[in-house]
């Protein structure tokens, strides 16, 4: 069964200054994004989550793949396997700094 399209979320942004006040600042203005980002909505009744697998969140059935370990039964992450077991992780970009990577990195 198909999902419904629905648009994704926007943020609003603090209104920001005019491009002149930003060259004076030596700040590169931001780009704006180029289309919207469409995500199936769960087709159970009256549910708005997204779809998981199937066509359904996981509340109403869709199963996330389990870590290949055996006894293991956390969430895989990457190359079927969980952080836990050695999944690749994105490191931290700055010099120096050891730690996994948040926000892009």
């Amino acid at each position: 069964a198909a999902g419904r399209k629905v648009a994704a979320k926007k943020r609003k942004r603090p209104n920001s200054s005019s491009p002149e006040d930003e060259e004076e600042e030596g700040k590169v203005a931001a780009k704006k994004a180029g289309r919207k980002r469409y995500r199936y909505e769960c087709t159970a009744d009256g549910c708005t989550n997204h779809v998981v697998k199937g066509g359904v969140c996981v509340r109403h059935g869709a199963k996330h793949k389990l870590c290949s370990i055996d006894g293991c039964t956390n969430n895989a992450q990457n190359g079927r396997v969980c952080n836990r077991h050695g999944a690749k992780r994105k490191l931290c970009t700055s010099d120096g700094c050891t730690s996994i990577a948040y926000n892009g990195g």
